[in-house]
């Protein structure tokens, strides 16, 4: 497969698909995160032997060490006033609904996001097009009228292959993400309300957000955003995705996908989050199906470093399309370190073998699959699985006049 001339491909057809996109949903949690270099963090925070900085330096320098990403709780409630005295961090948007707003808002492509929070911290970090739902309105991030007390923010330690923190030196480039508390799901009744009456049109809707759930507030906030999803789909919705995201606790996960999985039709996650929840032998594409079938989604997407692929009982051409369309969203974001719109491959890319055929059929479902513009040193890992989400959505929540011009899965 000519995957560097298919991507050049696509990178020059992505602003007719921004311009022909569908509007997307995007909850339910929204904050604000706070970016540091590990290597530059972490002699500071261990600085002092026995303090809980310490004790968070030793925690990040291991997942540091061992390539683990993910996020983290920490029982400290101290820490933020901590690290901000001691450390300079970079301000930025955080949450999977919102950093796919942000992407899709990059391109040209409408955006409905949920934000409980709209105080001039958490507003100015938004496209200034991302569309709010403002009482019976729906008006631009810029026009939005501020708000509210604010919410903790979640910091984000990032670490890169062959960048020592320490006497650790990483093979693989990601982050932690660590909070300090945990936070329900965005208070917006106003994005509830319009986004039921946006789904006939909409192309697509992100459910996420629920990894850092109180837990008092689980039960009420599975059923809640369950019941959203219903609305959704009854309103004439056909794409609701649930991405996963990392979890600090297996219980809390296991709830959560339980109680809301059943309610989309399409699961997304890594490969690590994937591990995680279907352990044991068995390659990616045979754990989606099993959780497809489990579920009963039409979709269940997997994304690696590398590569990404899906079961599908939906189209493959749309499929491959939406699944390159994320990689090349993502690289370019790892390229450059902060979203930005594709222009080509990114300088330095390689494209990894795949685990699994580019697509097959088996047991009532589609696997395709595709390799990822791959680089070894990106200047940033941070909303790169968001990203992801962003442009197979872009794809898939297409009108089916423009999916049906989409060429072939099994052409060269």
């Amino acid at each position: 497969m000519r995957w560097d001339r298919r991507y050049r491909d696509l990178s020059a057809r992505l602003p007719c698909l921004a311009a022909t996109a569908r509007p997307t949903l995007c909850g339910l949690t929204t904050c604000v995160d706070a970016y540091l270099p590990l290597h530059r963090a972490w002699p500071v925070l261990a600085a002092e032997p026995g303090t809980p900085a310490a004790a968070l330096a030793a925690q990040l320098l291991r997942r540091a060490a061992e390539g683990i990403g993910g996020e983290v709780l920490v029982d400290w409630p101290e820490g933020p006033a901590w690290i901000d005295r001691h450390l300079h961090s970079t301000p930025g948007l955080g949450g999977t609904g919102a950093q796919a707003a942000q992407a899709l808002a990059l391109l040209g492509a409408p955006a409905l996001l949920a934000l409980g929070d709209r105080t001039p911290a958490q507003l100015g970090l938004l496209h200034p097009d991302i569309r709010l739902a403002e009482g019976d309105r729906i008006v631009a991030a810029r026009e939005a009228r501020p708000g509210g007390v604010g919410k903790p923010a979640h910091y984000i330690f990032e670490f890169t292959a062959g960048t020592p923190v320490g006497p650790a030196m990483p093979r693989r480039s990601s982050r932690t993400i660590v909070r300090f508390a945990d936070e329900g799901l965005d208070d917006d009744p106003d994005f509830w309300l319009a986004s039921v009456g946006l789904a006939l049109t909409a192309g697509a809707g992100i459910l996420s957000g629920f990894n850092g759930l109180p837990p008092d507030a689980v039960d009420a906030s599975i059923r809640s955003a369950a019941e959203l999803a219903d609305a959704w789909r009854a309103a004439g919705l056909g794409l609701i995705h649930h991405e996963l995201g990392d979890y600090p606790h297996a219980a809390l996960r296991d709830r959560v996908v339980a109680g809301l999985t059943p309610h989309a039709s399409s699961f997304g996650l890594s490969l690590s989050e994937l591990e995680a929840l279907s352990p044991g032998a068995g390659d990616p594409g045979a754990k989606a199906r099993a959780l497809g079938d489990r579920f009963g989604l039409n979709r269940v997407c997997v994304h690696a470093d590398g590569w990404a692929l899906a079961a599908t009982r939906g189209d493959p051409q749309a499929e491959l399309e939406a699944l390159m369309a994320g990689c090349l969203l993502a690289a370019t974001r790892a390229a450059f370190g902060t979203p930005t719109n594709p222009d080509g491959i990114p300088p330095g890319a390689v494209f990894p073998p795949l685990p699994v055929p580019v697509w097959d059929r088996r047991d009532g479902w589609t696997m395709v699959a595709c390799a990822a513009p791959y680089l070894e040193r990106p200047a940033a890992t941070i909303g790169l699985g968001d990203t992801f989400l962003a442009g197979c959505l872009l794809v898939l929540g297409q009108p089916p006049e423009t999916l049906s011009t989409l060429t072939s899965v099994e052409e060269d």
